[in-house]
């Protein structure tokens, strides 16, 4: 069984996508991060540095339980268990993975910082011309739909109506796609603490 410890953040709904996504039954355990929750000796178990989310599957590789933090070292866990949404082959999990990275070391910590730090904008929006280039041959990051979606999409969805994502359709095509799926519709509006 799979225990999501997670709280209703960005980060926090990513792996929500993914496990809705492959069809992963899932316990879901709200970690209150207002009050100190992620600072307990319990959650510290499971993610020492204390952040959210936070994975542990009782039934792990070998049958052994597995604990893991950072939502993107879930995605890629998930990923690999399901056999999905990676890839289905080496070269194919390479893109996946070169756009997964991308976004996670780019898009996210920008697009997370910019409204209190007005000049990371060039840097926003240089970041959004490369998906639109790429956006602009495939109709997803990775040429198929993969965790390479899943990862941005909480944090640029918070964007759909800046004039920056109006001059750019390739990446407004891409946001409307990937958030009208059923899986990420419900991982956006999952109501969580």
């Amino acid at each position: 069984m799979i225990e999501l410890h997670t709280w209703g953040t960005t980060n926090g709904r990513r792996p929500i996508i993914m496990l809705e996504e492959a069809g992963i039954p899932y316990k879901l355990v709200p970690v209150d991060i207002r009050s100190g929750a992620n600072k307990t000796p319990t959650h510290l178990r499971i993610s020492p540095y204390g952040k959210i989310p936070a994975l542990v599957d009782t039934d792990g590789p070998g049958g052994e339980k597995v604990h893991i933090f950072e939502s993107t070292a879930i995605l890629l866990y998930l990923a690999e268990k399901s056999g999905k949404f990676y890839g289905s082959s080496p070269a194919k999990r390479a893109k996946v993975q070169k756009w997964l990275i991308f976004s996670v070391a780019n898009v996210l910590p920008i697009f997370s910082i910019m409204r209190e730090h007005k000049e990371l904008e060039a840097t926003a929006v240089k970041l959004l011309d490369v998906l639109e280039g790429q956006l602009s041959r495939h109709d997803y990051i990775a040429r198929e739909y993969s965790i390479a979606d899943m990862a941005p999409i909480t944090r640029l969805i918070q964007f759909t109506d800046h004039e920056w994502m109006k001059t750019r359709p390739n990446v407004a095509r891409w946001m409307a796609r990937v958030s009208s799926r059923p899986a990420v519709k419900k991982a956006l509006e999952m109501p969580i603490g």
